[in-house]
């Protein structure tokens, strides 16, 4: 799991670095091992990539060196390869015309294009990234299609033409065709333009988004954002393109959601902000991971038109439906969401089997997730901490019974009262006041 962004300015003096930070810190949670931001300028890439969060990779003299229109982010978490700084992203390979790729997702054929790449097309891979991969198959399939059909070619003489259109779509075909796995993809090709990707089933996310520019000159000449890229590729050089992972990152930037890049499918948006849209494979068909929607995605993105937070309350839904319908005679007397991406569905969970919701675990807010980390020594140590009530009473091993006493609980001491008052703590389960006579909790 990694988060991606790519920008793409309708005018050139609008630089992209600030909304590249802003965008990468609002997918901050999809990855944490390392950040990277590459921006184009004239001709010219600048790339900054380091282990560690975002607000860290990115000080002020690193940003004032991001100049340019266009530009990729990421933010990584290592699932292949290795956790060095040297697998950060974006990577980039200067033939032909300096590609540079972010990319979520992992390869299952690594092995298969990892000897094609170095003995059919003599490329050295230097990691065990299989994005180093996914970015040398596209960089060689674009520099054999260029030959093909382009005598000499320059950036400056195929940005605009339907051949090179033609180039990146067909190029994109045969990395579909190559690349067998679940991802979504972001290509810089400089001097050209910005290629946003989908695998043919749709396994990883990908959202794009439009917004009409800040700038005085082409505001006025463009009043509504088009629907479609259909619409959009009439509206040359009009409009400012974003790419990302979720679609809050396109929300918080100010850009309109247009719609989910489809499974198989790719979008390019070259320079002079021209927008194409083509299905680069046959027969793909929708098959998200749900774990984007249990744990990955914030739960303010919507992802292929469902709600991620919606979605998480249906799941607490049926969970307790199962529950009732399968163990009618349960004993839950509370519901605690672990971990903290649960909430949202331990609480309709609760809400539906009519018992408490309550907090068993405190995560620190000060630390980072701790699923994502790279070691499970590290996950441990900074682990959450229990709540010092559930401490005492709350074994997994063990069932809890009542039995009707004609005293109380003194909730925070561990006490009891005579049950005329006193202590005026609130009862933790049934939420009766301290002085009531209510049940004990006992240990069989």
């Amino acid at each position: 799991m990694c988060g991606i962004v790519g920008l793409l300015m309708a005018n050139e003096n609008d630089f992209v670095n600030q909304l590249l930070f802003d965008g990468l810190t609002v997918l901050q949670h999809r990855g944490q091992d390392s950040a990277g931001i590459v921006t184009s300028e004239q001709g010219r890439l600048n790339l900054r990539k380091d282990n560690g969060l975002v607000k860290d990779v990115f000080q002020n003299h690193h940003m004032l060196e991001l100049r340019g229109h266009v530009g990729l982010g990421h933010v990584r978490y290592p699932t292949a390869g290795s956790s060095s700084c040297a697998e950060a992203q974006p990577l980039y390979t200067n033939y032909p015309y300096g590609i540079c790729v972010a990319h979520n997702g992992n390869l299952t054929n690594t092995g298969v294009l990892s000897v094609e790449v170095r003995e059919k097309f003599n490329r050295h891979i230097n990691t065990d990234s299989d994005s180093e991969l996914l970015l040398n198959i596209f960089a060689e399939a674009m520099a054999s299609n260029t030959k093909t059909t382009t005598t000499n070619p320059t950036p400056q003489s195929t940005t605009s033409s339907k051949t090179m259109v033609d180039t990146v779509f067909k190029s994109i075909e045969e990395v579909m065709e190559k690349c067998i796995g679940g991802y979504a993809g972001l290509y810089l090709i400089n001097g050209i333009g910005l290629v946003g990707f989908r695998d043919p089933h749709g396994i990883r996310p990908i959202v794009f988004g439009s917004r009409t520019p800040t700038t005085n000159t082409t505001r006025s000449t463009l009043n509504t954002v088009p629907s479609t890229p259909a619409k959009m590729a009439q509206s040359s050089g009009l409009l400012d393109y974003a790419m990302a992972s979720e679609s809050v990152a396109i929300d918080t930037l100010g850009f309109q959601l247009v719609r989910d890049i489809k499974p198989g499918e790719a979008i390019f948006v070259d320079y002079h902000g021209n927008c194409h849209a083509r299905q680069c494979r046959r027969n793909a068909s929708l098959s998200p991971c749900i774990f984007e929607y249990v744990y990955f995605a914030r739960p303010d993105s919507i992802m292929d038109g469902v709600s991620v937070y919606e979605s998480r309350l249906m799941m607490g839904e049926k969970l307790a439906q199962k529950i009732m319908k399968n163990h009618a005679d349960h004993d839950i007397d509370v519901v605690i969401p672990i971990p903290d991406t649960s909430r949202t569905s331990a609480l309709q969970a609760a809400y539906i089997l009519g018992r408490p919701f309550r907090e068993g675990f405190i995560k620190n807010r000060y630390i980072a997730r701790t699923f994502i980390m790279p070691h499970q020594p590290t996950r441990k140590k900074i682990r959450p901490t229990q709540t010092q009530h559930h401490q005492i009473r709350i074994r997994r091993s063990q069932r809890l019974t009542r039995r009707r006493l004609g005293r109380s609980w003194h909730d925070r001491h561990g006490d009891y009262t005579d049950g005329k008052g006193g202590g005026g703590e609130e009862c933790v389960f049934c939420e009766c006041g301290a002085g009531d006579t209510v049940s004990e909790y006992i240990w069989d």
